[in-house]
């Protein structure tokens, strides 16, 4: 069964957008996160967590968006079995973002499985990712 745990927001002010959800729900930031894709927060409220995101290329925040693209990005799936339900996704006519994986640094050939993007039927952006990827804890 699918559990949904991470939702990713793109914005200008990480740092500001992330001490909004700090202070005004409560939530705990569990990092910083910083790569050949930008910037941000990892925060979670004990069960999801939310990304608060400032991409610095296009291809990273998704081509069809671009750097300048502010509000919801992604939504993230917790999946037993990526592969199989890879094939599902594929199968139901979504196509998978490799592109976008690549312009993150998301290998597809390393020992765990997450975060691998695909485009669902009404261009929602969403991740699939093994147990424990997300881990709020």
């Amino acid at each position: 069964m699918a559990k949904l745990r991470h939702l990713a927001i793109a914005t200008d002010d990480p740092d500001r957008t992330a001490q909004f959800y700090i202070d005004t729900f409560e939530f705990t930031k569990v990092r910083s996160a910083e790569g050949i894709w930008g910037h941000g927060h990892i925060l979670s409220d004990g069960t999801i967590n939310l990304a608060i995101l400032k991409f610095i290329t296009d291809e990273a925040a998704g081509i069809e968006r671009g750097v300048g693209y502010r509000g919801l990005h992604h939504i993230g799936f917790e999946v037993d079995d990526v592969d199989a339900v890879a094939t599902r996704v594929e199968l139901a006519g979504c196509r998978a973002r490799e592109d976008i994986d690549a312009a993150l640094g998301i290998p597809h050939d390393g020992p765990i499985k997450g975060e691998f993007k695909y485009e669902g039927p009404d261009g929602v952006v969403f991740d699939l990712s093994q147990p424990g990827v997300w881990q709020v804890a």
